[in-house]
Formats: C-alpha cells, structure tokens, sequence
C-alpha cells in the first residue's frame, strides 16, 4: 500500500524501489500479485498491471482477486478487455 501511495503522490521512485523490493520477496515468499497490481497500476504501467493479475489467477493465488470487480485503485483498468475478461473469470459471469 505504501508503494501505491507513493506512485498516486507522484514520489516513482519511492515506489519502484519499493516495488523491486516486492518483487525480490515474491522469489521466496508468497507476495500476492494483486498488490504487485495495484502498484502497477498506480504507476501507470498497465500492461504490466494485468499479467500480475493474470499469473496470480492462474496460477491458483487467487487473494485479493474478488475485490477487483469494484476496487478503485484498478479503475484505470476497467475497460481493457483482459481485465473485464478477468473480472469474468472471477464473479462467474455476474
């Protein structure tokens, strides 16, 4: 969360080398993908956003996955196809 904060207040480089410290922990312990998400959404790097969302979905780490239907800090997402597709995938349709 405080990656993301950083990101949406501007401070990008606090929030990347948060991030790779994120990143450098999900080698050997359970990070979920989700909060890689955010932050990369925050920092407006979209594409990047969605293949975390989309490893962790597949991957069976679905934490976090149910609040992405109405989660603010991924509005930026909403309405790129993968996205809705997830989002799909994850309320069964609803």
């Amino acid at each position: 969360m405080l990656a993301q904060a950083y990101a949406r207040n501007g401070q990008t480089d606090e929030a990347r080398k948060l991030l790779a410290h994120l990143n450098e922990m999900a080698k050997s312990a359970e990070v979920p993908e989700y909060a890689l998400a955010t932050v990369y959404t925050s920092l407006g790097e979209k594409e990047r956003a969605i293949e975390a969302l989309e490893h962790g979905f597949a991957g069976g780490n679905k934490s976090y996955l149910f609040l992405l239907p109405g989660d603010p800090f991924l509005d930026d997402l909403r309405g790129d196809p993968r996205f809705e597709a997830l989002v799909q995938k994850i309320t069964g349709g609803k």
